[in-house]
């Protein structure tokens, strides 16, 4: 557990020496990896619990799980939907409102 406290501290002492502006496109890119990757996987599993299956067809049949909802996701950024956009963006701009936040608190 120490080794990866270790590792973490390190791994963040070199994002803090990058430069500013170098630091925030890491960042950006990483909440990027985030709503591509993780996202549409916490989607569906919020979904499952409290909408049911995911259905895809208009039939009705559930034929959708995470992989299906990530694969309508990559679509709908694509089509450069709006709503797909903003969960794409959705964690950059979160973090981008945690630090006005702070910001102000610090005024």
């Amino acid at each position: 557990m120490r080794d990866v406290i270790n590792a973490i501290r390190r791994g963040l002492g070199r994002l803090r020496a990058q430069s500013p502006l170098r630091r925030e496109l890491v960042i950006f890119g990483a909440a990027l990896l985030f709503a591509v990757l993780v996202l549409p996987s916490l989607i569906w599993m919020a979904g499952q619990v409290f909408l049911g299956d995911y259905i895809r067809s208009p039939t009705g049949a559930p034929v959708g799980g995470p992989l299906a909802l990530t694969l309508d996701y990559l679509a709908g950024v694509f089509a450069l939907s709006p709503g797909h956009w903003i969960v794409l963006l959705g964690p950059y701009l979160l973090l981008l409102a945690l630090r006005g936040c702070r910001l102000l608190l610090k005024m």
